[in-house]
């Protein structure tokens, strides 16, 4: 099939699958009320520097914004650093970001970001314990989501976001740095060693050795025990909140090298929608991920296709964008999510429109 003819073809499964009511431009709901976006869904990853620090023009921005956005068809909006001590802007960001995307009818679903570097200060400052030790005792500025200690204090930040009308949690940075770069502190190695009467320390670090195997599985495993308190944290808020995760794209190299086990998540159906991020302009492997997504999910969990505007791994157009979206709905994924909304532009913004 050549690339017009896909996308002709992705034309076509969009018309079918977008509501009335999505076509009907905005839409205001009572605060507290779901909403339901089209069957195929688009969502955009965003952040608070795209509104800026002045309350009075970051609302009259988000009020542009999300204008757009809904007339382009997108639905939900993800946001990164929306807790205080991320945006310091001094105002309740998230709260005004809430009531002025759900006056709109989007949705809104805070990122966190378990794995992300965190500030040393306050609480982590505190509890340097808490932090990934490397093999020569020093310090990585990220969590150790090994730790039952690091653990507990990524879910208050959860719960914090909680306590806004949110209608959802987004995960992104699930996982481990990249390089398996796991936390050799003492209580980590002797968790691990009362498992399997070895330190990883001790042995060769290669898939040739059984332990190192193990090793790196043991710590996906924690991520996963993270994912699955999360769950239980935002079900016990409110059974209607969404629980999705943006994730890398291969899920055997992910849960090897970052210890991001996503096709695990998706079996025990820990989350209601991932989201892979298949940052790329070569539509062959774009078609390939979104299939074997799609058949990880088993309709157990939806898939939406991470698409890129810009990333630090393609720069797309406005055709691609809408050339993709085609390819995910063929290949029966649920929806996509753009990143992001730095690059978003108004070509491609019509070009997302256009595709219904």
């Amino acid at each position: 099939m050549t690339r017009t003819a896909a996308l002709a073809s992705g034309i076509v499964v969009l018309l079918a699958l977008t509501s009335a009511t999505a076509l009907g431009g905005p839409r205001s709901r009572a605060v507290g009320s779901p909403v339901t976006p089209a069957a195929a869904v688009r969502g955009v990853w965003i952040h608070p520097g795209l509104f800026g620090a002045d309350q009075a023009a970051a609302v009259a921005k988000m009020a542009t914004t999300f204008d757009d956005y809904r007339r382009a068809g997108i639905s939900v909006v993800y946001c990164f650093f929306t807790l205080p001590d991320e945006h310091r802007v001094g105002w309740d960001f998230l709260g005004v970001l809430v009531r002025e995307a759900h006056a709109r009818g989007l949705q809104v679903h805070p990122v966190l970001s378990p794995g992300y570097p965190v500030a040393l200060e306050g609480e982590v400052k505190q509890h340097p314990e808490w932090l990934i030790t490397g093999t020569k005792g020093e310090f990585l500025r990220q969590l150790n989501l090994a730790h039952p200690g690091a653990r507990q204090y990524f879910l208050t930040r959860v719960a914090s976001a909680l306590a806004h009308d949110v209608d959802g949690i987004h995960l992104d940075y699930a996982r481990f740095p990249l390089g398996q770069a796991f936390s050799y502190d003492a209580p980590t190695i002797e968790a691990f060693r009362k498992e399997f009467g070895e330190s990883p320390l001790e042995v060769s670090r290669d898939a040739g050795n059984m332990i190192w195997c193990e090793w790196v599985g043991w710590n996906a495993r924690q991520v996963t025990t993270l994912v699955r308190q999360i769950r239980e944290l935002v079900r016990k808020k409110r059974a209607t909140l969404v629980l999705s995760a943006a994730v890398f794209p291969h899920p055997g190299l992910a849960a090897f090298e970052i210890g991001q086990d996503w096709e695990a998540w998706a079996k025990e159906g820990l989350i209601d929608v991932l989201c892979p991020m298949l940052y790329t302009n070569n539509h062959g492997l774009f078609r390939q991920y979104v299939k074997r997504a799609v058949s990880i999910a088993g309709g157990r969990v939806k898939v939406y296709a991470g698409i890129a505007s810009v990333s630090s791994h393609n720069k797309n157009t406005p055709a691609g964008l809408a050339a993709e979206q085609a390819i995910a709905l063929e290949e029966r994924a649920d929806g996509i999510v753009v990143f992001s909304g730095y690059s978003l532009d108004r070509a491609s913004l019509d070009a997302l429109a256009e595709v219904r």
